[in-house]
């Protein structure tokens, strides 16, 4: 992927975060966002991924669980139309939702599925 649709690709996800939290409850999607990430399922999995990035980065679980909670508690209400989206979406393609918002950062998708 070259730098310019790299960026392409990170300046529709910022459009589409502004839609979200605007109040946009389902995937928009018109030819440029086709073009860039072949399918709503595509898009899905990039606005995750972008999700899981900020959560990752922002979370800082070296602090007390009270700071650590109030941190993500932040984190998701700034991400709520996001996480809407991405909601909404996992329930129109009928598979569980695999945005999890209240389990540790530090948990691996192995020990969730294994617990």
């Amino acid at each position: 992927m070259s730098w310019t649709e790299t960026h392409r690709r990170w300046q529709a996800l910022a459009e589409i975060e502004a839609l979200a939290n605007a109040g946009c409850d389902e995937l928009p999607w018109n030819d440029e966002y086709a073009a860039i990430f072949g399918d709503r399922d595509e898009l899905a999995a990039a606005l995750r991924y972008r999700w899981e990035l900020n959560r990752d980065a922002q979370l800082d679980t070296h602090l007390s669980e009270r700071v650590l909670e109030q941190q993500r508690q932040r984190l998701v209400a700034r991400n709520e139309g996001v996480l809407r989206l991405l909601r909404n979406h996992e329930t129109q393609v009928r598979r569980p939702l695999s945005v999890v918002v209240d389990q540790d950062p530090c948990t691996s998708e192995a020990d969730r599925v294994s617990a």
